[in-house]
């Protein structure tokens, strides 16, 4: 076993520290980029079934309740986040900027939330998603939209819905 000087241990822990530093960064960037495409998957998924319903009476009367719960229970939790009468089948559906989106930016806000920002051309277009870790899963809990004409992160007022 070798003995190691003062500087040289001290130079050896620095170097362990920032590998597991490095380590962790990257596995903090792939669940962030995780989070986000789970995101749009769902706001790509619920916008098909709200276009689907769009037009469609007997859909929107027969199938797209179940179609929409199992959506929902598959990416997020919580009945009390869940909506269906608020969707209002619009044209474009509500999730249409996600798509759009000019930029996107995640922010962890505790090591169990994230907010996912899908900003738009037009700021007020913008969408975030506020994502919760629920029993070792990243569930989507509810979005918001931008009330303002051009935001940025200090004064952008948003308004929350269910998803």
């Amino acid at each position: 076993m070798r003995k190691y000087t003062g500087i040289v241990f001290s130079l050896i822990i620095i170097i362990e520290l920032s590998c597991k530093s490095n380590t962790n960064e990257v596995k903090m960037e792939q669940e962030e980029k995780q989070i986000i495409a789970m995101c749009q998957e769902f706001a790509k998924k619920a916008d098909e079934l709200e276009s689907k319903a769009f037009g469609n009476s007997d859909y929107k009367e027969n199938g797209f309740v179940s179609d929409f719960n199992k959506l929902f229970e598959y990416y997020a939790f919580g009945k009390q986040n869940r909506t269906v009468s608020g969707l209002n089948f619009r044209q474009p559906p509500r999730y249409s900027h996600v798509e759009k989106a000019v930029s996107i930016e995640s922010v962890k806000v505790n090591k169990s939330k994230y907010e996912v920002y899908f900003w738009a051309e037009k700021s007020f277009n913008s969408i975030k998603f506020i994502v919760q870790k629920k029993d070792d899963e990243w569930k989507l809990i509810k979005f918001q939209t931008c009330l303002k004409a051009n935001p940025n992160e200090s004064d952008c007022s948003w308004r929350t819905h269910k998803l």
